[in-house]
């Protein structure tokens, strides 16, 4: 709503056209309500407001289901529509939240950044600035009327746990500001894990063979191990090789020593004649007894 909010007053001043979209992940049974009232403002600032409703099959992994879909409808309305972007109301509170989760999973720099300000499907978070008591105080000084999402208390959800019972006592112990310092590490992570990003292209292009595709073993030894492992990964997923970061450290180990690594898949990545490649596992051989 502060977003909605935000994008009528400014709409004149940035010579933007804008239009509101609620997507009804009929989860709940007051889901319903929560778009109308949505529409109603939207309607109220004279901004077209679509409905787009979803349906999860899932039992399991509702939140990144729902992420999945909603995005997905996000993009076929902007297609449609033939809109520019996708604004998002992610707030700086966001950010810190899933940096602390991810740093709890055990993430890398990429996971790091978290939250990025736009993205390359055209997804724009203009609210990251702000803290969602900022956000709370916004709504509360224009009497803007907003629904809560009772899923945003359900202590399951380990974002939730992480809004209530990590960030208040983290904030008591380093002082006010908290949320800020994440959010702005998160940003700063995703500045360098896009400047690596374009390293790590650029060293894979130089360590690939072109013939066949496959890696100089020596030259790939000689990157820095921040690239190493981001040419490494790249390559292995242009082979879909589903990866996570032990298997990658596996693989990486096993091109830097000459050995072998098992993939997923009955394959293994194998370093043979210098060279590095994907290859079929062995057939396992199966002992008989009369």
């Amino acid at each position: 709503m502060t977003l909605l909010s935000g994008a009528a007053r400014l709409a004149g001043r940035l010579g933007l056209t804008f239009e509101a979209a609620t997507v009804d992940h009929q989860l709940r049974p007051g889901s319903r309500a929560e778009v109308e009232l949505v529409a109603r403002f939207a309607a109220s600032l004279g901004i077209e407001h679509h409905v787009l409703e979803v349906k999860l099959e899932v039992a399991t992994g509702v939140e990144a289901a729902a992420r999945q879909a909603r995005y997905a409808a996000l993009e076929s309305l902007r297609v449609r529509r033939k809109l520019t972007q996708v604004a998002t109301a992610h707030t700086a509170s966001d950010q810190a939240e899933t940096l602390l989760m991810r740093l709890a999973r055990g993430t890398s720099l990429l996971g790091a950044a978290s939250i990025h300000e736009s993205r390359a499907d055209r997804v724009i978070r203009p609210l990251l600035f702000a803290t969602r008591s900022e956000v709370e105080a916004y709504v509360a000084a224009r009497q803007i009327e907003v629904a809560r999402d009772p899923m945003n208390v359900d202590p399951s959800f380990l974002r939730v746990r992480v809004r209530e019972q990590v960030l208040p006592p983290l904030e008591r112990a380093a002082g006010p500001g908290v949320e800020r310092a994440l959010a702005r590490f998160a940003a700063l992570a995703a500045e360098d894990e896009a400047w690596l990003g374009e390293e790590a292209a650029r060293a894979l292009a130089r360590v690939r063979w072109a013939e066949d595709g496959t890696l100089e073993a020596e030259a790939l030894s000689a990157l820095g191990p921040p690239i190493a492992r981001r040419v490494l990964a790249s390559w292995l997923s242009e082979q879909s090789v589903p990866l996570d970061g032990a298997l990658l450290e596996d693989a990486l180990r096993a091109a830097r020593d000459q050995g072998t690594a098992t993939l997923p898949g009955d394959r293994v990545l194998a370093c043979m004649n210098g060279r590095v490649r994907v290859v079929a596992a062995p057939a396992r051989l199966h002992a008989t007894s009369s």
